[in-house]
């Protein structure tokens, strides 16, 4: 692997977010996100080498996040850059293997552990295709949000069923970069992330006042943080069919509640009661997507994405019990309401990487309390524009996505991963680090999560 031209001419700097997640993969703390989905043609085609690079080619000359690279600088407080690569190489970015019996866990948990490296002439992402059919795209956080992997599945589907004549003026395998392909800037360039009085009067509370006096150490959030950072993990994944996912979203509408509400209530009700102790809350994380703000539109790649933190107090969900529809509807208020203040997260976390504090203040978590138990990401429905499920008339199909994260070392103990799929499935991937929570308790938790879930729709 060849160093980084340093004469490549810089296209941007780093957004905050941007750098968050860049100084996060340099600690060694995360790696980066996978989504993965089954091509299946009309025909019984395959994904052969000519029709996929032929359909990656269109992809990632539409899509700038495909051809860049960062350039970081002498000391974790520089600001990183992206710079354009003048070319992708698809034989190096893409691997086409034969189906060796891998099922979605495996396939997932073997790719999250991939760490992608920076000031290289290689981009920032990776394409594996098993049996000719499975396509598995990593890809590093800094280009994409979790929206972004959907969203690639989403392009190369539409590549597939509106193939073009050769672009390439040469190699077939190289994929020249153009310096105008479309590259979507940080979330602060759209809208204010600036944080309100409020959110700084917490944030300065907590810095103050003795740890006892605040909701942390009252709060399960898994094992302490490992002293030295570890990827290692366990990858769940389980599908809920067309016509469960109907059922429960019917289910939810009667009783006026959002499917990410029911999600929230279900995964922490479980836990609440399962977890050790006599912890007084759990402390849960919900994702949230900034794009709504930012206007930036589901089918691109980019870094838009915040998370909004809570002290749950406990109340335990298991199948013998009614479900606490009451409660997930306050769950809703209350992940609606967060989602307006998301965006005074990332204006605290410019201020801390403004000081120069990030890496000192990551470092300091080794060996300390975890700060969140579970954390929850839905993206809802697959996206459809420009392709997405295919109509009747498409050569190609998608199928069984899922999509996982990383972020074990010092994330949340368990990591809760939704994603519509283009045929109707909802897909759920599981993900836990072996140092963040016992291996019993994970797993007692996710065959809960299930038997509540289908108790409910029994």
């Amino acid at each position: 692997m060849t160093t980084c031209d340093p004469k490549l001419r810089m296209v941007r700097n780093a957004g905050v977010m941007e750098r968050y997640h860049v100084l996060l993969s340099q600690l060694g703390f995360d790696s980066c996100v996978v989504v993965t989905g089954e091509y299946r043609s009309r025909d019984a085609a395959t994904l052969d080498k000519a029709k996929l690079y032929t359909a990656l080619r269109q992809v990632v000359l539409r899509h700038g996040a495909l051809g860049m690279q960062v350039r970081t600088g002498k000391h974790s407080s520089d600001v990183p850059q992206f710079v354009r690569l003048p070319s992708v190489d698809l034989d190096t970015a893409v691997e086409l293997r034969d189906y060796e019996g891998f099922g979605v866990d495996e396939l997932l948990r073997s790719e999250l552990v991939r760490q992608f490296p920076f000031d290289v002439s290689s981009p920032l992402w990776h394409l594996t295709v098993l049996g000719a059919r499975t396509v598995v795209f990593a890809y590093h956080h800094v280009i994409g949000d979790g929206q972004s992997g959907p969203a690639f599945l989403n392009a190369l589907l539409s590549a597939l069923n509106t193939p073009s004549g050769p672009l390439h003026d040469g190699d077939p395998n190289v994929i020249h970069i153009p310096p105008d392909v479309p590259f979507v800037g940080p979330v602060e360039v759209y809208t204010s992330i600036f944080p309100s009085i409020p959110e700084l009067s917490r944030t300065l509370y907590k810095m103050i006042v003795p740890p006892s006096w605040t909701d942390g150490p009252y709060a399960w959030t898994g094992n302490p943080i490992p002293q030295e950072p570890s990827l290692a993990m366990t990858v769940r994944t389980w599908q809920l069919s067309a016509a469960d996912t109907t059922a429960l979203l019917r289910l939810c509408r009667a009783h006026a509640a959002t499917l990410t509400a029911f999600l929230y209530a279900l995964v922490v009700g479980v836990l609440s009661r399962l977890v050790p102790g006599r912890p007084r809350t759990i402390s849960s994380v919900v994702a949230v997507s900034l794009r709504r703000f930012t206007g930036a539109p589901p089918a691109v790649l980019c870094d838009h994405v915040c998370s909004t933190q809570a002290y749950v107090p406990l109340r335990p969900v298991g199948r013998a019990e009614g479900f606490p529809w009451a409660a997930t509807a306050q769950y809703g208020a209350r992940v609606r309401d967060a989602v307006g203040h998301a965006r005074g997260v990332l204006g605290m976390l410019r201020l801390l990487l403004w000081l120069g504090m990030g890496e000192a203040y990551f470092r300091g978590m080794l060996g300390k309390k975890r700060e969140s138990g579970i954390t929850l990401s839905n993206l809802g429905k697959f996206p459809t524009s420009g392709g997405g499920e295919g109509s009747s008339g498409d050569l190609w199909r998608l199928e069984n996505v899922y999509l996982g994260q990383c972020d074990v070392v010092r994330g949340a103990a368990i990591k809760v991963n939704v994603v519509g799929s283009p045929e109707g499935t909802t897909n759920i991937t599981f993900t836990y680090g072996q140092d963040s929570i016992d291996a019993d308790l994970a797993e007692e938790f996710i065959r809960e999560v299930k038997g509540v879930l289908y108790t409910l729709l029994a």
